[in-house]
């Protein structure tokens, strides 16, 4: 009976110090940055205006590489990092959520503007092929064409499943490595944006 009045009181501290409890966040594939990864990048986003990581001091970065002829795990990452966003509520103003395209070739602003009008939220952001690559190299993001010779796309992309969570300063503090769900994403991002 004391050891639950014990935990109750934990969790009641927790929630009115406005913090979620620790169970909450994850830290199954959660990976802490060394100052390695830069977080630094100059693209162009959805209407082909240049933006760095710079635009973005101020708020906490949430990014995610991927590409929009992606089948499968991109489209469910995106929709973990919208869903996300729901869950933190108002404090979602206070995130800015990147995607960078690993596919330039194909992710124009165009192409990029229409598969994200589902959610204006979620920024995506593309450029020339030196460009994107030089983004994914601050990140350590490893992504490589594989020819598709039976398809009509002609050649899909590999690449590495994370989210990177940057600081205020731009500075990529955590990796959330082969995949999250919207709760756990949320949970971290609460937790940054209160730091």
């Amino acid at each position: 009976m004391v050891r639950c009045a014990a935990v109750l009181l934990l969790l009641l501290a927790a929630a009115c110090a406005g913090e979620e409890p620790a169970a909450d966040i994850p830290t199954e594939g959660v990976v802490t940055l060394s100052d390695q990864f830069t977080g630094d990048f100059a693209l162009v986003d959805k209407t082909g205006a240049p933006v760095t990581d710079e635009d973005f001091e101020g708020k906490i970065m949430l990014v995610y590489f991927g590409f929009t002829n992606c089948p499968d795990i991109c489209p469910t990452d995106v929709g973990v990092m919208s869903a996300a966003l729901n869950q933190l509520g108002d404090k979602a103003d206070e995130v800015a959520p990147l995607f960078i395209s690993v596919d330039p070739e194909r992710d124009t602003p165009e192409a990029m503007a229409d598969y994200f009008a589902f959610d204006e939220r979620i920024i995506p952001l593309t450029g020339s092929v030196e460009a994107a690559k030089a983004a994914r190299n601050a990140f350590k993001v490893f992504a490589q064409k594989q020819p598709l010779p039976d398809s009509a796309l002609g050649y899909t992309v590999q690449h590495q499943q994370a989210f990177f969570i940057s600081d205020r300063e731009g500075r990529p503090q955590i990796a959330m490595v082969g995949g999250a769900s919207p709760e756990g994403l949320a949970a971290i991002l609460r937790r940054e944006i209160g730091k």
